[in-house]
């Protein structure tokens, strides 16, 4: 029997998105805006949420699995398509300039330049991913159509709550759409978005993808990237009191894009680096599937095992992959005597190679800038991470009877994960880390940095007894001590209780 394929969904009505009718009025102040500005009413809105991680932070370009949800704020982008052969794009933010770029008259992709600062090249990048996709499953003689945009949205900038993601999520479905794709898998969606952010110098993993395309509503996912991309929807169990995960901006901005020499690029740099040691001290050969074509993590640890255990079971085997990711950590403890770092000298001595090949191998797919190459703290982040969400997953698919022993064990595992970032991956801040601290001695069960950090959000386990409480120690001790005159707005904005939202999707209701 062939597999049912998992279509993003095309809906009328805004009730099948949203659990208010809030959204209601945003829609036609849009859809007038839209009207003003281009004659006329759009033809549909294409739509992708944000996203927070429970946990597995900074894994998922490892290829180990993670457990994000889709939230309810969104990016929307409004569309009709023109005869122009140019994409005009307006944002719903009037701090953002009215942009447009013409489409090559050749068939060419359009260009980006990521050393430009512009909101026009994440619609450019999934504008680039969905005509390559059209290339390939149509004849190249047919162009891509000029299109009228305007883009709005709810998921804060640069606060680790993938903006970018959605963006571009929600610009490549836009760009299928108005060139007559009206029938995608959610699969080849998140495939395409991906790779995407890539032509902005960002070489990220999954995760955010994952989680907006195939987020489902009232339901975490188990997102799984190997043998093949797998997103598993889970509901959380019921317990008594209710389980509840509250938001914290820091509102410290952290740009993936503008700092990923020094942060995100770095990072993952690192972790490749180290897979390549590890296989090289161990004489195994191991895939060159990263992101900047080298080996991972994972795919050290599966050839390892292959090499001296034999090929052992993982997705589904949960036992088994904890004792591995336990042997996995032990090992980075046995290879990687410097623990404070290696030069670039050191690292090529351990590859075996010169500092010239490990420029050319490692450093030229991506600008860093870095002292010494963290090895040892990046790769023990990474097997302890993917530990923990193996065990987070345990305690939600076979929850102990006592509520209060859950909310115990699963905050443990995400302060574990808050402390790992901070001390092993340094991916958090000062502000992150107040916050946690005050959530924790407030009533929080666990407290952690969400997203690439480097500043954005931290979420929070708590129980529906417990919410306001840490909410109003959060306001008294950290946002009217550090934001003196913040408005009541913005700490309900800054101050979210996540519920989990659908993913991708068309709207064709019309005005609401």
């Amino acid at each position: 029997m062939t597999p049912e394929i998992d279509l993003v969904p095309e809906v009328s009505s805004l009730s099948e998105i949203y659990l208010t009718s809030d959204h209601a009025p945003r829609y036609r102040k849009l859809f007038e805006r839209f009207k003003e500005a281009y004659g006329e009413y759009p033809d549909f809105v294409s739509r992708s949420p944000g996203r927070v991680n429970l946990i597995g932070e900074h894994i998922d370009y490892c290829y180990f699995s993670v457990l994000p949800m889709a939230i309810e704020a969104d990016i929307v982008i409004l569309v009709s398509k023109n005869d122009s052969r140019k994409i005009n794009l307006l944002n719903g933010d009037s701090k953002f300039e009215q942009e447009s770029f013409a489409l090559p008259d050749d068939g060419a992709f359009v260009s980006i330049d990521p050393t430009v600062t512009t909101w026009a090249n994440y619609f450019k990048c999934g504008h680039l991913v969905a005509h390559q996709y059209l290339s390939e499953s149509r004849p190249r003689s047919k162009l891509p159509v000029g299109m009228d945009v305007l883009v709005d949205g709810t998921v804060p900038a640069a606060a680790g709550l993938s903006s970018s993601a959605a963006f571009i999520c929600a610009a490549a479905l836009a760009t299928l759409r108005a060139n007559g794709i009206t029938s995608v898998s959610k699969e080849q969606l998140t495939t395409l978005a991906i790779v995407s952010e890539r032509h902005l110098g960002v070489f990220s993993g999954g995760m955010d993808q994952s989680a907006s395309v195939f987020g489902k509503r009232d339901h975490a996912l188990y997102v799984q990237f190997q043998p093949q991309l797998e997103c598993t929807p889970f509901k959380f169990p019921d317990t008594e009191p209710q389980l509840a995960f509250l938001i914290a901006n820091s509102l410290v901005t952290a740009n993936k894009h503008e700092t990923a020499p020094i942060n995100y690029n770095l990072r993952v740099v690192e972790v490749s680096i180290a897979a390549e040691i590890l296989a090289h001290k161990c004489s195994v050969s191991i895939p060159q599937d990263s992101g900047i074509g080298t080996g991972t993590l994972r795919g050290f640890m599966e050839a390892y095992y292959k090499e001296y255990e034999g090929a052992l079971p993982w997705d589904g085997e949960v036992l088994e992959g904890t004792i591995r990711l336990e042997r996995m950590a032990k090992l980075v403890r046995t290879v990687f005597v410097q623990t404070d770092g290696y030069t670039t000298a050191e690292a090529a001595e351990e590859l075996g190679i010169t500092v010239d090949q490990l420029h050319d191998r490692f450093l030229s797919k991506t600008p860093v800038r870095f002292e010494k190459l963290q090895l040892y703290s990046r790769a023990l982040h990474v097997y302890e991470e993917a530990l923990r969400v193996l065990q987070y997953l345990t305690l939600l698919l076979h929850p102990p009877v006592d509520s209060v022993s859950l909310f115990h064990d699963l905050g443990q595992l995400m302060n574990k994960s808050h402390d790992s970032l901070r001390g092993l991956y340094n991916s958090s801040c000062k502000e992150l880390d107040e916050i946690c601290e005050i959530a924790r001695s407030s009533g929080s069960y666990g407290s952690r940095v969400t997203g690439a950090g480097f500043g954005g959000c931290s979420v929070h386990l708590v129980t529906s007894q417990k919410v306001q409480d840490v909410k109003n120690a959060l306001i008294e001790q950290y946002y009217r001590v550090r934001f003196p005159g913040i408005s009541d707005a913005a700490l309900e904005d800054a101050l979210v209780i996540s519920k989990p939202g659908i993913g991708s999707l068309v709207y064709t209701g019309g005005m609401p």
